[in-house]
């Protein structure tokens, strides 16, 4: 090992000379760079040598360069190159190489490899590089895919750009990535030629000739027998408009046939060229998309996504494709999907406009409105489906329509009975279109208002909670009592229907769930009627099974805030129906108790003891007391 690190160190020494002798680096920093040359040398040559050592030698040498560059630069250092121009880059590839020899499986190392090249503006290098890693990793789509790219962009080689995206294709047939990687720079190259026929007026007569020869490969349908000056013609005619990324995405669909995804793939590539014959390459994937699949929901949506990408907002022509896509499909899936490519437009013009006092401007109240009658006909329809029926009323607010917010609400509610969310949203709509009518009323009728509105909700929310899916109420009752609340309208009978809800249940979580629900409704009680009839709540909910423990965190904290000599008894009673039901889990309920039982009674030494016994893990309890202890 010290032989050979030797021998590498000692082949540095005429590059480490230059570099002092050009000034770019002093004699203290050059036995630096020795010194740490000489540890990563040691580091490679372990037997068990680790991929991040070459990794980290390579980038400690290529901030060696950059300092180095930059040094040239600013200290204006010309004439002729000598060895301190080129060596240290020259030993970052002799590193990489070393790297691949040892790991030649991992591609990220080649890909490194390749971005240094790049970077470095080895281009020589890069090609030998390519070769080698295509060698080892033939089935890696995105390799021959930046070899290509390497070829066609750099180098201006379009054939052998073309060449290596086929052999790439015969490797790796059922790669998408290299089939759209291939169809986009067919398109790129006839958009290359027609520019340089516009701007030169150049023949370019060998070099379509030349790309339909090589398309031949992929699909016969391209030969001609005509003669040559006729052949000539015809091959830049095809090329221009693109006829050769056609042949690619009939060679690639017969290879990947299964898959809408990718055929829409090749419809946004076309979407960002703008030249004779674009048409007609979209039309044929559109006609294959037809062929293929049939006039199925999906098929349908594509061919509308492809009016979209080349359509103003909203497009009339997308919309008559919905349209007749609503004619052949009036399901839910296929109103949901119009109904998305409606609410894109609205966002892209939202996105576009100076917003005004939260008023949509005329062309997204035309958009609005023709989403607000699409969620209307599939309402009609019986094909709404929930975020459909949850966006409906949002946007008749945001458009300024308060009665048909209410009824887009109602509607919800009629559509999806068992839905808690459509719930939600109609209670706190009611309570919101309540809350602006008393306010809107004049001071001797706001009082009545008040409580006439507080009487209808409560029938609302009575209806929500008997209709809601009861494993999904939770959102549904805290709704209901935090608007109920809001309105300073106590219910009496959702609060008995909670308990009558209750009854039924097993004991609940620990935190949220039906627990909080009854903390709410404990605390709306106190609120508005009196602490007694909050008592009387909690007594009620203290002989069912505990709704959870959120419960007895609402109730203690009640009666914690009051705090009356006689309220002691009742607050002890209360721990001990929550550690009861939670003291298993709970420590924090312990903690409470045992500073209660420390402030307001002879010590919390047996609540400590009965603590540590009952939790399953006492550690976090142990610790608090430990540090309230010692604080």
């Amino acid at each position: 090992m010290a032989d050979t690190v030797r021998y590498f160190m000692e082949d540095m020494v005429p590059e480490l000379e230059d570099l002092e002798e050009r000034g770019y680096f002093k004699k203290a920093e050059i036995k630096q760079i020795v010194k740490k040359r000489t540890h990563f040398e040691y580091l490679l040559k372990r037997p068990a040598a680790v991929k991040t050592d070459f990794l980290r030698y390579a980038e400690y040498e290529t901030k060696l360069e950059e300092l180095r560059a930059y040094r040239k630069e600013i200290t204006g250092l010309k004439g002729k190159t000598t060895l301190a121009d080129y060596a240290i880059v020259r030993r970052i590839h002799l590193i990489y190489e070393r790297a691949t020899r040892k790991f030649r499986g991992d591609l990220r190392v080649w890909l490194k490899w390749l971005h240094f090249c790049r970077s470095s503006g080895s281009t020589q290098q890069i090609s030998r590089v390519l070769t080698k890693a295509l060698q080892l990793h033939p089935a890696a789509s995105g390799l021959w895919s930046y070899a290509a790219a390497w070829e066609f962009e750099h180098n201006g080689n379009a054939a052998a750009a073309r060449t290596l995206m086929q052999r790439g294709l015969r490797m790796c047939k059922t790669s998408q990535q290299l089939w759209l990687e291939y169809f986009r720079m067919e398109l790129m190259y006839a958009h290359k030629l027609r520019t340089r026929r516009r701007i030169m007026g150049a023949d370019d007569s060998a070099e379509a000739i030349q790309a339909v020869t090589q398309q031949n490969g992929l699909e016969d349908q391209l030969n001609s027998d005509e003669e040559d000056d006729q052949a000539g013609h015809a091959a830049i005619q095809l090329v221009l408009n693109g006829a050769v990324a056609k042949v690619v995405y009939r060679s690639a669909i017969q290879a990947i046939p299964h898959s809408l995804d990718f055929r829409y793939s090749f419809l946004k590539i076309l979407s960002q060229f703008k030249f004779e014959g674009i048409a007609a390459i979209q039309q044929a994937i559109l006609d294959s998309i037809h062929t293929d699949f049939g006039d199925t929901e999906e098929s349908w949506n594509l061919r509308a996504c492809a009016a979209y990408e080349i359509a103003e907002l909203p497009s009339t022509q997308v919309v008559m494709v919905f349209e007749d896509a609503l004619k052949a499909h009036p399901t839910g899936r296929m109103y949901s999907l119009y109904s998305e490519y409606l609410q894109d437009c609205l966002s892209q013009q939202s996105a576009s406009t100076q917003p005004q006092d939260d008023q949509l401007s005329p062309e997204q109240q035309a958009t609005a409105e023709q989403l607000l009658q699409l969620y209307q006909r599939a309402y009609e329809a019986g094909a709404a489906e929930e975020g459909m029926l949850l966006h409906w009323p949002h946007l008749a607010l945001q458009a300024g329509q308060e009665e048909p917010a209410l009824h887009a609400a109602a509607a919800a509610c009629q559509a999806l009975p068992n839905s808690s969310a459509v719930w939600e949203q109609r209670l706190s709509l009611q309570a919101r279109h309540a809350t602006l009518q008393v306010c809107q009323s004049g001071e001797v009728e706001q009082a009545g208002g008040m409580v006439k509105a507080g009487q209808q909700l409560e029938s609302l929310a009575l209806q929500a909670v008997a209709a809601a899916d009861p494993q999904e109420a939770e959102g549904v009752w805290m709704m209901a009592f935090e608007r109920l609340t809001a309105l300073g309208s106590s219910s009496k009978r959702l609060t008995q229907a909670l308990v009558h809800r209750l009854t039924g249940l097993q004991k609940g979580p620990l935190r949220g769930g039906m627990g909080s629900v009854a903390g709410a409704a404990v605390d709306m009680t106190r609120r508005l009627q009196s602490l007694p009839a909050a008592r009387k709540l909690c007594d009620s909910l203290l002989i069912i099974p505990s709704p959870g423990g959120s419960f007895f965190q609402a109730a203690i904290s009640m009666e914690l805030a009051v705090m009356e000599p006689d309220t002691i008894p009742r607050i002890q009673r209360l721990f001990e129906a929550g550690v009861g039901s939670h003291g298993t889990e709970d420590h924090e309920l312990w903690l409470q108790y045992a500073a209660f039982e420390q402030q307001h009674l002879k010590g919390a030494g047996h609540v400590y003891w009965r603590a540590v016994k009952a939790l399953e893990s006492p550690d976090s309890f142990v610790s608090a007391c430990s540090h309230k202890t010692g604080a």
